[in-house]
């Protein structure tokens, strides 16, 4: 009789912590905090494949296209991407873009080192996981080109044929988030 006494409490402990569990899940708020923080406290993981930049308020893919796709992509597929990524409510949201040049260079940081597809140097925080691409495509067009930036070297900012543009790659922004 004792046994039986406390499987029924196992069990009804268990079962209230399911409950409770899959209540949390429901309603989002086990998704509101925050499973990995870079080493400097900028960044934030949510688990849900997005990266919070807290300096600037904007919130990344955690991968990239070559990441999710092992493929390099011309400018216009990386604007029917971003509209795939919205039809498909990635992470929750229907507002993923091409980073502006601006927004592109701030995850470039020389004093930050992560691994690119290529086992090269890039620098941007290790948050992201290794094995991206070495920069990402923009939303600044002029004509047939548009601004890509790199995070290897020095970094920096070049236009490149949006149909041609050589082994180009891309990571998806929103915001400014509040």
């Amino acid at each position: 009789m004792r046994r039986r006494v406390i499987g029924w409490f196992i069990l009804m402990v268990f079962g209230f912590q399911a409950f409770l569990v899959s209540t949390l899940w429901a309603d989002g708020t086990a998704s509101n905090q925050p499973v990995a923080k870079s080493a400097d406290r900028r960044y934030l993981d949510f688990g849900d494949g997005t990266i919070l930049d807290k300096k600037f308020n904007l919130m990344w893919m955690k991968l990239d296209y070559w990441q999710i796709e092992k493929k390099w992509l011309n400018w216009y597929t990386a604007n029917e991407f971003a509209q795939r990524m919205n039809n498909k409510k990635f992470a929750g949201y229907d507002d993923w873009r091409l980073p502006t040049p601006e927004e592109a260079l701030m995850l470039y940081d020389r004093r930050k080192r992560n691994l690119d597809k290529d086992g090269d140097k890039v620098f941007i925080d290790r948050i992201f996981p290794k094995g991206g691409g070495w920069g990402t495509w923009t939303s600044s067009e002029k004509g047939q080109q548009a601004v890509v930036i790199s995070y290897k070297d020095e970094g920096g900012q070049a236009y490149q044929d949006k149909i041609k543009g050589p082994d180009a790659f891309l990571r998806l922004v929103r915001g400014p988030v509040s």
